[in-house]
């Protein structure tokens, strides 16, 4: 459904700096996009609920269910900005005219996070001046929806029968060209990863880099 970029990027390879946390890693269900960089979640505490004591039957895990379908008793609902993720801005009302490639972005990532469940790693800061949740966003199971195992020559750079690999999501908005590095959080631990991705979106002239600038 998407096209090809160069490298794979598992959580496993991304190299999470050690420091100081704000908060520990919350499991939750994402069941609005409200555009590129923003979207609203169930979250849950305790990583382990989903399926384990307390947590109750919450339903599929494999992102095939949607809210509906799921009994999400124990959650609570959040508004999440991915950190270090800079998308171009929607129209949200009628009297306003989207920035370049807000929609298209929006688009993007409502295609990789719609009704999935995913990890949120949390850096030094845990909100924004607007009350969201400020979060590195893992997800598992997205080969089919993103060709992430090719590099520019076709060649398999890692197993594309892999389907239980986690993928910072952060990272793949911005290395397809749907966002910018927000620099007003350079300094997050994984600031070098995203201003590499963003290098590569720019070289491949991808996304907004083709059409905005």
């Amino acid at each position: 459904m998407l096209t090809l970029l160069a490298a794979c990027y598992f959580i496993d390879d991304v190299p999470i700096a050690e420091g100081p946390h704000c908060a520990p890693d919350m499991l939750a269900y994402v069941y609005e996009v409200l555009d590129g960089d923003t979207i609203r979640v169930y979250g849950y505490d305790n990583v382990e609920m989903l399926g384990g004591e307390g947590g109750g039957d919450t339903g599929s895990t494999d992102g095939t269910g949607d809210a509906e379908d799921l009994d999400l008793s124990g959650g609570y609902s959040l508004d999440v900005r991915m950190l270090g993720v800079d998308a171009p801005e929607i129209a949200h009302s009628s009297a306003e005219v989207a920035d370049c490639y807000g929609d298209r972005a929006a688009e993007f990532t409502s295609d990789i996070l719609l009704e999935q469940w995913v990890i949120l790693s949390f850096d030094v800061e845990c909100t924004d001046i607007y009350g969201r949740a400020l979060a590195y966003v893992i997800l598992g199971d997205i080969a089919d929806d993103v060709e992430q195992c090719d590099d520019d020559e076709g060649e398999d750079t890692c197993d594309p029968d892999s389907t239980d690999a986690e993928v910072l999501v952060n990272e793949i908005v911005i290395r397809y060209g749907n966002a910018r590095v927000y620099e007003a959080f350079d300094n997050i631990r994984l600031a070098t990863l995203l201003y590499e991705a963003e290098e590569a979106a720019k070289a491949k002239n991808l996304g907004l880099w083709a059409e905005c600038e």
